[in-house]
């Protein structure tokens, strides 16, 4: 809920800010652009629905960072995260005098803060005052653009997007201080100073009697705000003081003992102690790139929920997988990291559970039948464009059937079923897959058979069995994939299919842990290398390439 809060308040903050700065670039163009601009973007804003958005919005944002400070274990930060933090400490602050001279002057002094009213009290009246102002722009800016990148970094699509949001988080402040030192200029050098402030506070209203007790607020409330900003820290180091020294420790894979801080994440914990520890969108539960493994102890966490529930769900991670940022350890706790300290977004988005570990599940490996041949009659562009819409229907019916497309092999590729669910639930699953190929082979034959010299064959086999899963390959390269005897065997069968003149054959494993009834199917049998038994298997020989399911 906390993270949810601040997420949208700050939304809402980041959406005024950005009607505010592109209101002020009209300034380039001149004071008249400046009101149309403003009647347009600014005015829903000043609305009753619209104020009191804006003030919850501020209230709650302001009240979330203060309880997050409080309950950080650890202030062993990263650079964005100190920035962020001490530009939001400064910009209320700095945010007094311009709030108070304008909105609260307007509500109960009864002035109307025109431009020429702002501009003027700014540049003329006080320039020091119009240099924070600037100031105060440019930090809260930067303030709401790190946010939205902390946020947006872990999301799949940004890095296609990040050179476009790049360019336009610097091109609108800057638009923007041209705009504002523009109306600036023009005020100063365009118009005669005693008459234009004449004129301008005559506009506006001005009442010096009401406003000065008003601007006489402006100190108290600055040091109030000072005082409200350091209090989470003093919250801090009172609470260090009452809670005994835990004797909560974390257990890591090479004998480190890292101690916990009564409360603190797991992630806390590694970061005061200085172990390295990927976090990329700063333990605020969204890129998963600070997963571990429990080894022991994790029977009294608390089980996950809320935004750890939704990402270990999004990444498929199995049983005994967490967040190190979401879990507060109330014992020691056996934990080893799955993604290396300078893992990227981008890592975070590989399935959880897949780091390397045995599994029973079902592979599947098929290969088209005479693809040298098919090479030797037809243009490359030409096989290229077969092969490509074969793959495309292989991959669908793999998705289609609850599979994982697992290793491209030129002319063939692998699966794997049973990542997900029982056993059972995977091999008939795989066989379903691979009659759902055969279907499509088939209307692919169909659709192509003016391209094709003889329509293409294939051969499909399945094993089931114990194998080593996990992320595999180059580090910025990896697939989710598998090896051991079950996969070898796996593709051995695919080859008999060669030998046996048949599209399917499926080991005596497969269809024990699907289920299925051999009753009157081919049976036949096959040595291999370092086992004592041969694998029994099964070749499919109709036509169709009809299986028991």
């Amino acid at each position: 809920m906390q993270a949810r809060l601040r997420a949208l308040s700050g939304s809402v903050l980041f959406a005024y800010l950005s009607c505010h700065l592109l209101n002020h670039a009209f300034g380039l163009i001149s004071f008249d652009a400046l009101g149309i601009a403003h009647d347009i973007l600014m005015e829903i804003w000043r609305t009753p629905l619209g104020s009191f958005i804006l003030i919850s919005a501020m209230v709650t944002h302001i009240a979330v960072a203060f309880l997050s400070v409080y309950k950080r274990r650890t202030l062993k930060l990263t650079g964005l995260e100190i920035t962020q933090i001490l530009s939001g400490f400064v910009i209320p602050m700095l945010m007094v005098n311009h709030i108070i001279g304008t909105r609260v002057a307007e509500e109960i002094a009864g002035i109307e803060p025109t431009y020429e009213y702002v501009i003027a009290a700014l540049w003329v009246a006080s320039p020091v005052l119009g240099v924070l102002q600037a100031i105060t722009l440019v930090l809260a800016w930067m303030h709401g653009c790190i946010g939205l990148y902390l946020w947006l970094r872990v999301k799949p699509w940004y890095q296609n997007w990040q050179r476009e949001l790049t360019v336009v988080a610097i091109i609108l402040p800057v638009l923007s201080l041209a705009g504002y030192v523009s109306a600036g200029f023009e005020i100063l050098f365009e118009l005669d100073r005693d008459h234009m402030i004449s004129t301008i506070l005559e506009n506006a209203r001005y009442n010096s009697s009401a406003i000065e007790p008003l601007q006489a607020l402006v100190t108290p409330i600055t040091f109030g705000l000072a005082l409200l900003g350091v209090a989470p820290f003093g919250a801090r180091k009172l609470r260090a003081v009452l809670e005994q020294k835990s004797r909560i420790l974390l257990l890591l894979p090479d004998g480190t003992k890292v101690p916990v801080p009564a409360g603190a994440t797991a992630l806390e914990a590694l970061r005061s102690s200085g172990r390295p520890h990927a976090a990329v969108c700063g333990g605020r539960g969204r890129c998963t790139t600070c997963r571990v493994k429990i080894l022991e102890g994790g029977d009294v966490l608390e089980p996950p929920e809320g935004l750890e529930l939704t990402a270990l769900t999004r990444i498929k991670a199995m049983a005994g997988v967490r967040l190190a940022c979401q879990i507060r350890p109330k014992d020691s706790l056996g934990i080893s990291p799955l993604l290396p300290p300078t893992a990227t977004a981008k890592d975070g988005q590989q399935l959880g559970g897949l780091e390397g570990e045995e599994r029973r599940v079902t592979s599947l490996f098929i290969d088209i039948r005479a693809s040298t041949k098919l090479a030797e009659e037809k243009l490359p562009y030409d096989v290229l464009f077969i092969l490509n819409q074969f793959f495309s229907e292989m991959s669908s019916a793999i998705t289609e059937t609850n599979g994982h497309y697992a290793q491209f092999n030129g002319d063939g590729l692998m699966a794997l079923y049973g990542l997900m669910g029982t056993e059972e639930d995977g091999a008939r699953s795989a066989l379903k897959g691979a009659r759902a190929m055969l279907n499509r082979l088939e209307a692919l034959n169909k659709s192509l058979a003016s391209e094709l010299p003889f329509p293409l064959r294939v051969g499909i086999g399945l094993h089931h069995g114990e194998a080593i899963v996990g992320a595999m390959g180059p580090p910025r390269a990896q697939i989710t994939s598998a090896i051991g005897d079950t996969i070898n065997i796996a593709a051995r069968l695919e080859g008999l299919t060669k030998t046996h003149d048949v599209s399917v054959i499926f080991s005596q494993e497969v269809a024990q842990a699907a289920g299925v009834d051999t009753t009157g199917l081919e049976r036949s049998e096959v040595p291999v290398r370092g086992r004592t038994a041969p694998v029994v298997f099964f070749p499919i020989r109709d036509s169709n390439g009809i299986l028991p399911l």
